[in-house]
């Protein structure tokens, strides 16, 4: 890989950033990315569409199209890890990449087994891209997401709620414009299609809204699958720090050559100064005398030569040559790739609030001790709620003690129920219905309710040999009855069950003939009658 070629700023990422990264890449190379995708999904859309139609399986087409999206996926992929470079392909190309890009192997997985992954987005670049057996694929899918793969679940979880909102949003628009007065008939007749099935017609618009809401999420969720795992090839291969290596090279070998000239001046210095002594003390050819630095001249005047003015040729480039070391140790030493800097921005008050200084009141000394005594009494009240609190949670603990010792798991006696004050024989006599008859004709109507909704309750646990935990309501009883093997003797303890709720909690008794009638059914179902 070329990555001093890379078109993205590459740094460490959260994984949210790097999907949003992701997003930002597909929304820049939209066009090279939905016209491939709408080339090659439209005809299999048709297609299976068709042969939905042909074999009166329309709800087959959209099964198929969404089985497909790993397939149509490579359209994403394909663009992005080319445009990352700076390479964007163009339609022609796209799709001539699918036709040989992944096949077989590994796409085959993904049309099989790997299609229900949570982590597809992730996963997909890792097999395509990088290519290996199926060993090293298996091992870079492990490395790569240790730490992405639970952002990458949460992405398919996000991308799939969207669009199924974007396919119930036009059907929704729909039901807006329906006058309030025509809404209950239009929900029913809703309800009545989708009970008989759909037409095919209806079938097909709604693959058509699948297709739509796939063709709008579908790319953006390759898209930040994609920036996930290019953060993580960053994190693990420190590509930000080889292109900053990099580029530092670059510099450095284009200063190569103005520091080469600096040493070679430095290294020269001593020589061109030296060149500069007449080594027979003359000037100009000229002797020159060290005591006599003032020459007599044919007008008679007299001319001054000084020392600096016959240095200057050779101190002059040298200057310049040091002076452009300097610069360009300055421009290296301020390289931000060198010497990161990181801008923080956070809002601070114009006003800061001074600390203020603390009062003396100067109390006296009665209301200081009248503080005191609040405080201590604060004190006893809240250490006797606590200890309230604590002791109804051992009182608690014990009496729940001896059903958890039990494991929970014993069957629900007839003695458990016991509804406000009636009171009911701690045995089942041995002829029920009669006895419950008497109870009924003796005025105590209530203790029968009792009586024969706990023979009933007993009764169809013998029968169905289920387990009803201590405490269980109706609603568990009815769910245990629905294992009785005969319809007319669910019927028939339902009857029971709604009976004795009435008397119960409704306080209504049943009349003569019906709770005759409830007497008998269940005495015939149970068997108990002599």
């Amino acid at each position: 890989m070329q990555i001093e070629r890379i078109a993205v700023v590459l740094r460490p990422r959260s994984a949210w950033e790097a999907m949003e990264l992701g997003t930002a890449l597909t929304r820049r190379n939209a066009g090279a990315i939905w016209k491939p995708w709408l080339a090659l999904t439209l005809p299999v859309f048709a297609v299976v569409n068709a042969l939905g139609w042909i074999f009166d399986h329309a709800w087959w087409a959209l099964m198929a199209m969404w089985w497909l999206k790993p397939l149509f996926d490579r359209i994403v992929l394909h663009v992005l890890s080319r445009a990352v470079f700076g390479d964007v392909p163009d339609m022609r190309s796209t799709l001539r990449a699918q036709l040989k890009w992944g096949l077989p192997r590994p796409m085959l997985d993904y049309l099989v087994w790997r299609r229900l992954s949570p982590a597809r987005s992730l996963y997909l670049p890792v097999d395509l891209l990088e290519g290996g057996d199926a060993g090293q694929r298996r091992e870079r899918r492990r490395v790569i997401g240790a730490r992405a793969s639970g952002h990458a679940a949460a992405l398919t979880l996000v991308c799939m709620n969207f669009e199924v909102a974007l396919m119930l949003a036009p059907i929704l628009l729909v039901g807006m414009f329906v006058p309030p007065e025509f809404l209950p008939q239009t929900w029913a007749g809703a309800m009545q299609n989708l009970q008989a099935g759909f037409t095919p017609g209806m079938a097909l618009a709604y693959n058509a809204l699948a297709w739509l809401a796939t063709t709008l999420v579908e790319p953006f969720y390759v898209g930040a699958g994609f920036g996930l795992y290019l953060n993580r090839r960053t994190e693990l291969e420190a590509w930000d720090v080889e292109i900053a290596l990099r580029r530092m090279r670059a510099r450095l070998q284009r200063l190569a050559g103005t520091a080469a000239i600096v040493i070679a001046c430095i290294a020269l210095e001593p020589r061109m100064v030296h060149a500069q002594v007449n080594p027979q003390n003359t000037v100009h050819g000229q002797p020159a005398n060290p005591q006599n630095a003032v020459h007599g001249t044919a007008g008679g005047g007299q001319q001054k030569l000084a020392p600096a003015q016959s240095l200057e040729p050779a101190t002059g480039p040298l200057q310049s040559q040091q002076q452009s070391l300097r610069d360009a140790l300055v421009k290296l030493k301020d390289d931000p790739e060198l010497h990161p800097r990181k801008q923080i921005t956070r809002w601070e008050p114009i006003r800061k609030s001074t600390p203020q200084q603390t009062r003396d009141w100067n109390l006296p000394e009665w209301l200081g001790a009248f503080a005191r005594g609040l405080g201590s009494i604060g004190q006893v009240v809240a250490w006797a709620i606590v200890a309230a609190i604590v002791g109804l949670l051992l009182w608690w603990l014990v009496r729940a003690w001896p059903q958890w010792s039990s494991g929970g798991t014993s069957r629900r006696r007839a003695s458990d129920i016991a509804i406000e004050d009636v009171e009911v024989p701690e045995a089942l006599p041995d002829d029920i219905a009669t006895a419950v008859r008497k109870l009924w004709a003796s005025g105590q109507r209530r203790q029968a309710m009792a009586l024969l909704y706990r023979a009933g309750v007993e009764s169809m646990v013998a029968r169905t040999q289920v387990l009803l935990v201590p405490g269980a309501t109706e609603a568990e009883c009815l769910r245990a009855s629905q294992q009785l093997p005969g319809e007319e003797d669910r019927t028939r303890f339902r009857a029971l069950v709604r009976a004795w709720q009435y008397a119960a909690y409704a306080h209504r008794l049943p009349e003569d003939a019906e709770f005759d009638g409830l007497v008998s059914g269940l005495a015939n179902s149970f068997g108990w009658t002599r």
